[in-house]
């Protein structure tokens, strides 16, 4: 394991060489360059360094793919509205990344659109101007009131990824209003929130419809203004008509990263009743084992967040060439732990293949949505080999 602090950049071409070809592929699916992605992690990014890589056992190899993984999940969701909303990129005018901390959705989006498409905003200042000097953008610095945000542009969509997921009361309808001012004739305001459904064990949800708890990953945002929130429908709802009464509205449950809300509001006159939005799905091998046969055991689980879809099938690539589909062909309660009130019920399936030790395994998660998941491991050359649960690692030896 490699560990690293806060006190310098992250350099991708300094993890494990295993995950770096992982990363690689997984950004080749997504037709996106791979170095262009790959700039190193400011240190100063406290969504990576005191969110993810913790969550990893402070493995930087591990938190690395996460990283991608959890970028290329987002930017599903955001293509989705892009497409179903906009009329696709091509048609698409300007965006603002609000809360956008150090770029993570940028380096995405900067191998998609113009950089003078592309506004960013944040609180942290070093962020928005890095983001600036490194991706070409424009960027606005934000505040910790709504009102002191000085902005006037405005915009075919405003994307807000988990911000109102750490808002209080008061502050999460100011913010929305002042948001949702930014957007043009045909624009759409996105962002993601805790649902009462996560609500950590202990806690009762406010009559208000939020409760509201002063913790977070930030070491750095004063907690009365930045914690942790979760809402009810029905509080969001009200939030949204008062502050454009009749907009059009749509909620889309786990629509953004694993756990998290996504709520689709349109500009006065914009109908969304037929946008549609799925998640990406989700899963991983948790056992490899080489048989005296030379061929290796891999068995794992699967899980379609999207109601009223299934994950239709696994189909296995080898060194990126198809080797086998199979179909799930168990129920995986059990992984509901990790992902609460999910939709539908988790799966699981096993299949066997020979192939050379350190070949790279590349699973495509293929689901009746249309979007494919990935995940990814590495050929055993041991006789036994385990994949910790829930896809917290890509591989383990």
């Amino acid at each position: 394991m490699t560990d690293v602090g806060q006190s310098r950049d992250l350099a991708f071409d300094t993890i494990d060489p295993r995950y770096l070809a992982f990363i690689r592929d997984y950004l080749g699916r997504y037709g996106l360059d791979s170095d262009r992605f790959c700039r190193p992690l400011p240190a100063n990014d406290e969504m990576f360094f005191k969110a993810i890589l913790p969550n990893y056992e402070h493995d930087v190899s591990i938190a690395g793919f996460k990283f991608v993984e959890s970028t290329l999940r987002h930017f599903d969701a955001y293509r989705q509205i892009v497409d179903g909303a906009l009329g696709g990129f091509a048609n698409l005018g300007t965006v603002l990344d609000f809360a956008s901390g150090w770029g993570r959705l940028t380096r995405v989006l900067e191998q998609t659109l113009k950089p003078s498409q592309i506004f960013v905003g944040d609180i942290y200042h070093d962020a928005v101007a890095w983001q600036e000097q490194t991706f070409g953008v424009t960027g606005v610095f934000s505040a910790p009131d709504p009102e002191e945000f000085d902005h006037t542009g405005r915009h075919d969509l405003v994307f807000v990824g988990s911000m109102f997921s750490h808002l209080p009361d008061g502050l999460f309808q100011r913010w929305l209003a002042k948001l949702h001012s930014f957007l043009g004739p045909r624009g759409v305001l996105a962002f993601s929130v805790h649902d009462q459904a996560i609500l950590p064990p202990g806690h009762a949800m406010d009559p208000s419809g939020l409760t509201y708890l002063r913790f977070s990953e930030s070491g750095s945002l004063d907690l009365e203004i930045y914690g942790m929130s979760y809402v009810t429908e029905a509080y969001v709802g009200a939030a949204i008509e008062a502050v454009s009464p009749g907009a059009s509205w749509r909620r889309f449950p786990k629509g953004l990263y694993e756990n998290q809300d996504l709520y689709v509001v349109g500009a006065p006159g914009v109908d969304l009743s037929g946008l549609k939005l799925a998640s990406t799905p989700m899963g991983g091998l948790e056992t490899a084992t080489l048989l005296p046969t030379g061929e290796s055991d891999y068995a794992g689980w699967a899980l379609e967040r999207t109601p009223g879809c299934e994950i239709s099938r696994v189909s296995v690539h080898v060194d990126g060439r198809l080797a086998l589909s199979v179909v799930p062909d168990r129920e995986r309660p059990d992984v509901l732990a990790a992902f609460p009130n999910a939709a539908n019920l988790p799966v699981g399936w096993r299949f066997r293949l020979q192939a050379p030790a350190g070949a790279v395994i590349r699973l495509h998660l293929e689901s009746n949505s249309g979007l494919t998941g990935y995940a990814y491991a590495e050929a055993p050359a041991a006789a036994a080999m385990t994949y910790s649960g829930w896809s917290r690692r890509a591989l383990r030896s």
